[in-house]
């Protein structure tokens, strides 16, 4: 169930979400004097001072087990770093549409049962905040890209963006999925801020996990970065 909900936070991020979220738009080739490299070098230390931020996922083409018969679809939430996380999954199960929430502080996680609704305590080695840390999460998968490109930039929600292209190997996203496949590879996107190098949206295509089925598309959208959010653990 731990390996199962750590690729719930992530997939941190990582991590990865359907094209609904999507809001780019073509815009000029890109122009910039920097390369794809360097662009990435620089949302990874931007991304390391970010101290809080919305996150918004969607996957498309299939679910991701959760457990108890769960598959997460959709979760939306917000980060506070250092140690404070809360989101919204949407999941299925048996036909059934559902929703579950946690919040995490420290090193204390909760989950709602999604039967239930009632508030339940995760083991303690459960920290959902790490897999945002930049060792850790998103910005460490960003270090791991390979066969970068920078193609034509893109606006997403009216923001210029360097639009770069790549892959991952599976066992790459392991900080974040703690189970994964080897020697697979996944084609990753990515959305940089040109005027600030923020990380404004990851798309992820294919499986991580042996559970999944092939095709499976993830999209991450960031927002409201250094928007300080309240996040407390349930009463």
């Amino acid at each position: 169930m731990k390996n199962r909900l750590t690729l719930v936070m992530v997939t941190a991020l990582i991590v990865v979400s359907g094209t609904s979220i999507v809001a780019c738009k073509t815009a000029s080739p890109p122009q910039s004097s920097l390369t794809a490299a360097q662009v990435v070098h620089n949302s990874v230390e931007r991304m390391g001072t970010v101290s809080a931020f919305h996150f918004e996922l969607e996957q498309a083409g299939g679910g991701t087990p959760i457990s108890e018969g769960l598959e997460l679809n959709r979760a939306t939430g917000d980060v506070s770093r250092p140690d404070k996380l809360k989101t919204t999954i949407t999941a299925t199960v048996a036909g059934m549409l559902l929703e579950v929430s946690v919040i995490t502080v420290g090193t204390t996680t909760y989950m709602t049962n999604p039967f239930t609704k009632e508030w339940e305590l995760l083991p303690s080695e459960f920290t959902a905040v790490s897999l945002f840390d930049p060792g850790t999460g998103i910005t460490a998968i960003l270090d791991s890209i390979s066969g970068i490109n920078l193609v034509e930039d893109e606006s997403v929600d009216g923001i210029t963006c360097y639009h770069i292209t790549g892959e991952i190997f599976s066992e790459d996203l392991q900080p974040i999925t703690l189970s994964s496949l080897v020697g697979t590879r996944i084609d990753i996107e990515i959305w940089i801020d040109q005027d600030e190098f923020l990380l404004h949206q990851v798309r992820l295509e294919g499986k991580i996990t042996e559970d999944e089925i092939p095709g499976i598309v993830r999209e991450i959208k960031l927002s409201s970065f250094n928007q300080e959010v309240e996040i407390n653990l349930p009463n």
